[in-house]
């Protein structure tokens, strides 16, 4: 019997991945079942237990990919240029918010979830607040860049929850208004 590669079994995880994070985004955790990730992933029962011997386990799985996506993928040049990424990753026509929102509800409830995604908001936080403080002027020192990088945050969290729920929002005023709260003298004070 041929020995199956390290390539093969890694794709074969993402495929199940894949269909986990559309049915996710479509349904829901709770309106998803372990049968539903099956059929939409094309492959065995068998097979997707072997990789996934709970749904928690996959929705984990969902919570470490989602969270790494947003750890990993945003080189910034500065603390404007990571906010207006992650803005665009939930905003309006992404397909992102629904599922972010949905990580974050079920990390409230699933310590498990929780210690995976807490982390990785930890971490870009930090990353946040270096940026700030990189990039500050003479007259910003001493301003609370974590609080700062908290808020903003905070912000982008609440960005996806309000397009997951289908509420308009103009992403370009957005992105000036929290650029605006990074640096009052940056960005544009939006317009009612």
């Amino acid at each position: 019997m041929p020995r199956v590669s390290e390539q093969h079994l890694a794709a074969r995880r993402q495929q199940i991945l894949d269909a986990a994070v559309a049915l996710f985004s479509e349904r829901g955790f709770a309106r998803t079942s372990m049968s539903d990730v099956v059929r939409e992933s094309g492959m065995s029962m068998g097979a997707v237990y072997r990789y996934f011997p709970s749904k928690a386990d996959l929705v984990i799985a969902v919570g470490e990919g989602h969270g790494g996506e947003v750890d990993g993928e945003f080189p910034a040049e500065g603390a404007r240029d990571l906010l207006a990424r992650l803005a665009a990753e939930v905003g309006p026509g992404s397909s992102h918010a629904r599922l972010s929102v949905q990580v974050w509800g079920e990390a409230a409830v699933e310590p498990d979830l929780a210690a995976e995604v807490v982390p990785i908001h930890q971490r870009l936080e930090e990353h946040l607040t270096q940026l700030l403080r990189a990039g500050a002027r003479p007259d910003q020192h001493g301003q609370d860049d974590e609080a700062i990088a908290q808020v903003a945050l905070s912000a982008v969290i609440g960005l996806a929850a309000l397009v997951a729920a289908g509420v308009p929002v103009d992403h370009g005023r957005f992105v000036a208004a929290l650029t605006h709260v990074v640096d009052p003298r940056e960005g544009a004070t939006p317009s009612a």
